[in-house]
C-alpha cells in the first residue's frame, strides 16, 4: 500500500479547530494502521487544508469547501497518493 502521510493545517482563530479534529478522527477511523503519520498543524496563514504526502489535496481557501475523507478515497481510487504539489498551488 502507498505511504499515507497526512497534514491537516487549520486556523483556530478562524474557527476551524473542531473541523480539523473531526477530520483527523474520521481519517483514523477509516485508514487506521495504513496511516504512516498524521499531523494537526495550527497556522495563522491558512483556513483549513488537507495535505497528503506533502501535497495539497483540498483547501478551504482554494476550493471553497472543507476537506473530507471522501477526497482521500477518491485520491486513492485513482491509484495515486499525490495531490497538487505546493509549488503548483495558485498564489493566495
Amino acid at each position: 500500500m502507498t505511504s499515507l502521510h497526512f497534514a491537516i493545517r487549520y486556523s483556530a482563530e478562524r474557527g476551524f479547530e473542531e473541523q480539523a479534529l473531526a477530520l483527523a478522527r474520521r481519517l483514523f477511523a477509516v485508514y487506521d494502521e495504513a496511516i504512516d503519520s498524521l499531523a494537526l498543524l495550527p497556522v495563522a496563514d491558512d483556513d483549513f487544508t488537507l495535505c497528503v504526502n506533502e501535497a495539497i489535496l483540498v483547501s478551504q481557501r482554494r476550493d471553497g469547501r472543507a476537506p473530507t475523507v471522501a477526497d482521500v478515497r477518491a485520491l486513492l481510487a485513482d491509484g495515486r497518493a499525490r495531490a497538487e504539489s505546493p509549488e503548483d498551488a495558485p498564489p493566495e
